[in-house]
Parts: C-alpha cells; sequence; structure tokens
C-alpha cells in the first residue's frame, strides 16, 4: 500500500470514529497519525514489507508533499506546525487515490506538450468532471482557505518567538478578558456581554445531578430497569467500550456518611437506618462536566472549564453517592512522546482519608502502563505523601508556580514540586 493511501485511511478512520481527538478537526501527524499507524501496521501493510529506521519521517513528507492538493495544514490556523486534516472530508479514500492517478497522468500530458498550468486549477478541472463531487463542496474548500488566509496576520520573527514563550490563556484554564476599547457610541451597536458561568469564588454552586437524574427518570429504560447504568460508554479516543462502572463500592465508609448515620439514629431512634447505597466510580459523562467545573471552581481556582477531558474518558475516574459527586481525576494523556500528566486529583472535604483518592490514583496510573506520569503539588499540599507511595518523586521546586491562578487570602503555598513516576 502506497504511504499517500495508508496515510488517507488513517485520517479517513480517525475523523469518522474518534473525531474527539481532532483539534477543529485537525490531527497531530506524530501523536494521531504515527501512532496509529504503528498500532495498525500488521493491518495496513504485507508482513514481508520492513519498517525502515526513518518511516515516521515519510509521513510528514507526504503530509507536505500533497499538501495542499489533498492534505490540508493548520499551521495558520493554529500557529503551530504538524496539524493536519483532509481537503476534502466527504471523499472516500479510493476517490482520492484515483483523482491523485489521474492527475499525475495529466501533468505527463502537460509536460510531453510543454504547457505549464498550476496543479490546483488541473485537479480543480478533474473535480469537476466527477460526478460525485458538487460546487458546493469546492466552494466550501476555496472559502475556508480564503477565511484562515484572512484571519492569520503575518507575524515577524519576534512575534514567532514571544507568542511561543508566552502562556496562552486557554492553556492556563483562565478566562479570557477582554480589553476595554473606546468606541463612538454612534457607529457601533452596544452589546451586552453574557455573564461568565462559575466565576464566583464565594458561591456554592449545586454540584449534584439531581436535575439531570429526573429528566433521565422519565426514560421508559429507566423505569424497566432502574437508575443502574447498563450501558457501555464508546471512547472517542481509544475507540472501545468502556464498562458502565470501574468499581462499585460498599465497604469504604467516609466519615460524612458516619455523620449523617449518627443524626439519623439520633433524630429517628425507633426507625432502623435505610441499606447504604454504594460509591460508584465511573468514567467521566457530559452530565457530569458542570458539577466538575463547579466543584474546580469553587475549591481551586475560577475559570476552570474540563469539558476537552470527554474527548479521553479513559483516563478519567469520577466517584458519585447517588447523584452527588464526591470525588474526580483527570489525566491528560500524550503530553509528551512517551509522557502523561495528572491534571486534578481531588476529593471532598468530609469524605477524605477512606481510600478514595487512593484507588481513583491506582486507577489512573494502570491506565498508563508503559509511560511517565508527571503533576504539579503545592509544597504544603499533603497529597505528596500520597503521591510518594505509588513512587513518584519529586525531580525540583517550581516557585510561584500557583501565583496566576489561587488568589492571594489563600492559605497554600504557591510554590508547586514537580514530581514523576518513571515507567
Amino acid at each position: 500500500m502506497p504511504w499517500l493511501q495508508a496515510i488517507l485511511l488513517v485520517l479517513y478512520h480517525m475523523q469518522t470514529r474518534s473525531p474527539g481527538l481532532a483539534r477543529k478537526g485537525y490531527f497531530h501527524w506524530k501523536i494521531h497519525i504515527a501512532s496509529f499507524i504503528d498500532h495498525s501496521w500488521d493491518i495496513l501493510f504485507r508482513k514481508d514489507f520492513k519498517r525502515k529506521k526513518k518511516w515516521m519521517g515519510t509521513i510528514s513528507g507526504t503530509l507536505s508533499h500533497y499538501s495542499p492538493h489533498f492534505f490540508k495544514s493548520g499551521t495558520t490556523l493554529f500557529n503551530e506546525q504538524g496539524w493536519w486534516t483532509l481537503t476534502y472530508p466527504r471523499l472516500t479514500p479510493a476517490q482520492i487515490v484515483q483523482l491523485n492517478v489521474e492527475l499525475m497522468a495529466e501533468k505527463q500530458k502537460l509536460r510531453d506538450s510543454k504547457l505549464a498550468i498550476d496543479d490546483g486549477q488541473l485537479l480543480r478541472g478533474i473535480l469537476l468532471t466527477k460526478p460525485y463531487v458538487t460546487e458546493e463542496m469546492l466552494q466550501i474548500t476555496s472559502r475556508e482557505e480564503t477565511v484562515e488566509s484572512d484571519e492569520t496576520p503575518q507575524l515577524s520573527k519576534v512575534q514567532k518567538k514571544k507568542r511561543l514563550l508566552l502562556p496562552t490563556v486557554a492553556s492556563l484554564g483562565l478566562p479570557k478578558v477582554k480589553k476595554s476599547r473606546t468606541v463612538d457610541a454612534a457607529t457601533k451597536p452596544e452589546v451586552t456581554a453574557k455573564p461568565p458561568m462559575y466565576l464566583d469564588p464565594l458561591c456554592h454552586y449545586n454540584t449534584s445531578l439531581d436535575e439531570h437524574s429526573r429528566v433521565a427518570a422519565l426514560s421508559m429504560t429507566a423505569r424497566l430497569m432502574g437508575g443502574v447504568r447498563k450501558e457501555l460508554i464508546l471512547s472517542p479516543y481509544t475507540s472501545i467500550y468502556l464498562p458502565p462502572y470501574i468499581r462499585r463500592d460498599v465497604r469504604i465508609r467516609p466519615i460524612w456518611l458516619h455523620l449523617m448515620d449518627e443524626l439519623k439514629a439520633k433524630v429517628t431512634p425507633d426507625v432502623s437506618l435505610p441499606k447504604r447505597a454504594p460509591l460508584d466510580f465511573m468514567y467521566v459523562q457530559p452530565e457530569h462536566i458542570p458539577a466538575v467545573n463547579s466543584l474546580c471552581n469553587q475549591f481551586f481556582w475560577t475559570g476552570i472549564d474540563l469539558s476537552d477531558t470527554l474527548r479521553y474518558p479513559d483516563f478519567s475516574c469520577v466517584v458519585l453517592y447517588r447523584k452527588l459527586i464526591v470525588a474526580f481525576a483527570f489525566v491528560v494523556p500524550d503530553v509528551n512522546v512517551n509522557e502523561c500528566y495528572v491534571s486534578f486529583v481531588f476529593t471532598r472535604p468530609g469524605w477524605r482519608k477512606c481510600g478514595i483518592a487512593r484507588f481513583m490514583l491506582y486507577h489512573l496510573i494502570q491506565t498508563c502502563l508503559g509511560r511517565d506520569m508527571t503533576l504539579h503539588v503545592s509544597i504544603s499540599n499533603s497529597a505528596l505523601f500520597l503521591y510518594q507511595k505509588f513512587g513518584f518523586k519529586v525531580e525540583y521546586v517550581v516557585l510561584d508556580f500557583y501565583n496566576r491562578y489561587m488568589r492571594d487570602d489563600t492559605c497554600e503555598s504557591k510554590h508547586a514540586f514537580f514530581c514523576r513516576l518513571e515507567r
């Protein structure tokens, strides 16, 4: 199989089966395309096809060679190299390969007749002769190219270095702050901005799933089978089906549940206590995100949005007691080639020191076998001892790491340890 056809198959497969991995529809050539080819080498190529040492460079060269006819680069969109997508995502790989064959034949005819025509115009003329290509598809592609070229300004070398060195607001998880400009009221109408959600650190939001559970209970499936989750979860990251529960535990007894049992026994001594519900360790789902964001904005800092964790639910763990989220932990996979990063590990006060965080961390370590795990933790946070039990070692100290996140009146230290679990 030629490399062009192999890369077309991989991109077409990931766009249809794993769209959550994409960054605005673009995939990274090394993180996504090369790793997929590495895992599916025996399927894509014959057994007698030997791997060369620089086979990954062939992927990068093929993408650049067939750009922008069949592969579109995201460099102008992200100001970062390595992101690619299909120029015509509605066409199948077999159709694109046939177009390339016809394009090469037409170019050879032009060389023989000593005529010079742009390859883009030649390909467009071939596309117009195909019944499966519509004028709308060509207009959309040309419109996207003009929008990207118009919106992306030309930066100097000094500006590019500054943009690469300075962290972006989105990468830090902080809310965007718009600069105020003096605009004439007669020329531009007044626009009222919507208030941001979860930005008041003094407001305690509802972090349960009561409303979602009430709506979900109206379905006939919930009435017949009860509230126990039965369906599997399709992961957009690995395209595999995850079980509905990681673990259902009835032995863990947090301090909060002890206190509730004592209050019930004191108020109603003649009534026996009801059976305790289990703690459900689950993968993150869309209905969990509002409650998780509320807890993050309440206990960490404002402006956190963990919606991106839905792209890789395999590397997550959310703990529920009935309809209340009591803990969660997330890992960002593929930060580097063989490294993943623990972004958040949190347990509610009153539910700590009973083994919940210990099991979540154990589960995340098992999902990242063969790769190093890194994290940052405040030097005054007692969670460091838990990480050290699992083999995390402090590499160095980052001064004022949380200075841009935490408020000035916080009790925790803003210096952080950078810890690593080597594999």
